[in-house]
């Protein structure tokens, strides 16, 4: 019988209490076997740590000290996780189904590519995803709660905590990049992504900044010159 492959599920939580045990319950209550449950928090007051210690035989590992951030609490998850692939699911996220992560460990087959599913926006109930390549990733990003990354990946890189929202994109840009690293579509809706959360709400300022040249760098200079087009005709359409 083949062993089945430790999938660890990274929460970051901050002053999530109204959230947060909807998105445990996704978590423990999956029919797949073989998962390692890891919550970093930055330190909440606001009652989440109670809800953490509610579950607490159920999660294998939690922390609660302040951090620098989202990105800089993932990058302490890595410390601390044993799984052979990670995925990163926020605080008021919630996985689609409770057998989402045994559809999707079948296809979890080599540890040099990424596999990544759609996401379904809460409260509007729009569905997100589809077939990425390197013209569609410079042009919009994959939500990271629906990508299971190969433990590979975090022994080369990082998240880049200088981008306060969008270390997630500057790291699929990366992956994109990097030739010992493919991407697989998995046509499964993996999560229900709340529409609440920081990307939402908030720019990033720095990595809107540095944007193409972080394509011309990983890329190359002709996606660079492919995403510039894209945009300026978008915001030409935009502003008629």
């Amino acid at each position: 019988m083949c062993k089945l492959p430790l999938l660890t599920i990274v929460t970051v939580s901050y002053n999530a209490a109204f959230t947060i045990e909807s998105t445990i319950l996704s978590v423990i209550n999956q029919t797949y076997s073989n998962i390692e449950y890891i919550i970093i928090d930055g330190g909440s007051i606001d009652g989440t740590i109670d809800i953490i210690k509610k579950y607490d035989d159920k999660i294998a590992y939690w922390i609660s000290e302040p951090d620098n951030g989202i990105y800089d609490a993932m990058n302490k998850s890595i410390n601390f996780l044993k799984g052979d692939w990670i995925l990163f699911l926020g605080a008021d996220d919630i996985l689609y189904s409770t057998d989402v992560i045994q559809e999707v460990s079948g296809y979890l087959k080599s540890d040099n590519i990424i596999y990544y599913g759609n996401v379904v926006f809460c409260p509007s109930k729009a569905y997100y995803g589809g077939k990425f390549n390197k013209f569609s990733i410079v042009s919009r990003n994959i939500c990271h709660q629906a990508i299971f990354y190969p433990r590979i990946v975090f022994d080369k890189y990082r998240y880049e905590t200088k981008y306060p929202v969008y270390a997630d994109y500057n790291l699929n840009i990366t992956c994109f990049g990097d030739n010992q690293i493919t991407f697989q579509y998995i046509d499964l809706i993996i999560v229900q992504f709340s529409e609440q959360g920081t990307s939402a709400k908030v720019r990033d300022e720095k990595f809107e900044k540095d944007f193409y040249q972080i394509i011309s760098r990983k890329l190359g200079k002709c996606y660079s010159l492919y995403a510039f087009c894209k945009l300026s005709i978008y915001h030409f359409i935009k502003g008629k």
